[in-house]
């Protein structure tokens, strides 16, 4: 099951990357991508079967609580894809809704989690905006079966310092597409032509 939701979510992503590049005005905020990234895993086969509860979550906690900040908190992912039975077995099945997360996450497995970043303007740093993401998907103490990092660029690429920065986004990307090599990272600008 764990390679046919990855599947379907590489599916997907290709649908959303070419529709990115292919009708702009369709996304105009990071919420619209993550909208109709769910629209396409929704529409995958593998997921019209039922399952007993929705494999596909928004917002989805991460396991690590994070004591970086002014109180501890836990991560969120944009979308992930779960393992049903994981959910569905005891002793997640057994307990309420209401239930503390840190009671269920040890036994909820995530099989696909996604993060989104948009990048429509430039920023100073590129690494306090991307690495926060990172962290999340590769902690081992989340135990994330295969992590998406999806940046999407919308720039003036005729200004030579969107270009640049664009490039220089690109390049870091990489750098931890390399030091992370499970984790698919994309850098997808909205102009086919510049990749």
């Amino acid at each position: 099951m764990g390679k046919e939701f990855v599947e379907a979510a590489d599916r997907a992503v290709a649908r959303l990357v070419a529709d990115f590049q292919a009708q702009l005005s369709r996304f105009w905020d990071e919420r619209d991508i993550h909208w109709y990234l769910l629209h396409y895993l929704k529409l995958d086969t593998v997921f019209l079967r039922d399952y007993g509860t929705e494999p596909i979550r928004a917002e989805f906690p991460t396991r690590r609580v994070y004591t970086e900040g002014a109180k501890p908190a836990r991560g969120h992912y944009d979308l992930v894809i779960l393992d049903p039975t994981s959910v569905t077995s005891p002793p997640v099945s057994q307990m309420p809704p209401w239930a503390p997360w840190k009671e269920c996450l040890p036994y909820m497995e995530v099989l696909v989690a996604i993060e989104v970043k948009t990048w429509v303007n430039r920023t100073k740093s590129i690494p306090k905006k991307a690495d926060w993401d990172i962290d999340k998907l590769t902690d081992p103490l989340n135990a994330v079966g295969q992590g998406y990092f999806l940046n999407f660029v919308q720039l003036d690429f005729s200004r030579r310092h969107m270009l640049d920065f664009y490039l220089a986004l690109r390049e870091y990307l990489m750098e931890n597409a390399k030091r992370w090599p499970k984790l698919r990272i994309l850098c997808v600008p909205h102009d086919k032509g510049i990749q």
